[in-house]
């Protein structure tokens, strides 16, 4: 996995195990960039990570749910994270984490 969807990989990890340390704007903006995806692959990734109100699930129960090999789901959940990775709006949402953090 390359450093720029590991950075967005580490966003979705700190909303779900410390929600409180993300402002509510970053929040609101993580929201409609995971509505960049379809409903269902939205739903996958929040699933996966247990943010947004999803509580979170295993893998095996996610593949299993679309009838393909854990393998598989994984790879479609980090194609799904590079392709958000490398949008202009998580490029933007990424700069002000690090302006925040100055």
């Amino acid at each position: 996995m390359e450093a720029i969807t590991k950075d967005f990989q580490q966003f979705l990890l700190q909303l779900r195990y410390s929600p409180d340390s993300v402002s509510h704007t970053m929040q609101h903006y993580c929201e409609h960039l995971l509505h960049l995806l379809s409903v269902d692959d939205e739903r996958l990734l929040c699933r996966y990570f247990g943010i947004f109100g999803h509580a979170q699930e295993s893998l095996g129960t996610m593949a299993k749910e679309r009838s393909e090999v854990p393998e598989a789901c994984m790879e479609h959940i980090d194609s799904l994270l590079h392709r958000l990775a490398i949008t202009p709006e998580w490029q933007l949402m990424q700069q002000a984490l690090y302006n925040q953090k100055e």
